[in-house]
């Protein structure tokens, strides 16, 4: 499933839905070796208020290293749609 020869481009805000349930949405910045490469990932989390995101992995500093999700981890892939996208880009233009 790797995006090498597909519609999305890097820079692109995507979103993957893995294997247990999860949506993580992020920027893509690489797809090889099986593996797609995030910055800044954030998962997908619905509350009172409606749908909000929440940083992946809170071990991880999103300024200083990017995730790493193995193809064989994703169920399926999209590009984030338009409010999806500048939410996610509000979110984390204002964490840190």
């Amino acid at each position: 499933m790797l995006i090498e020869n597909t519609k999305y481009a890097t820079d692109e805000i995507v979103s993957f839905k893995t294997v247990n349930g999860d949506e993580v949405c992020g920027r893509l910045v690489s797809a090889n070796d099986n593996r797609y490469e995030i910055n800044k990932p954030c998962l997908v989390v619905t509350s009172q208020e409606g749908i909000g995101l929440i940083q992946a992995m809170f071990g991880l500093d999103p300024d200083k290293e990017n995730l790493f999700i193995r193809d064989q981890h994703v169920i399926s892939m999209c590009r984030t749609h338009e409010k999806m996208s500048e939410h996610y880009i509000t979110v984390v233009n204002t964490q840190g």
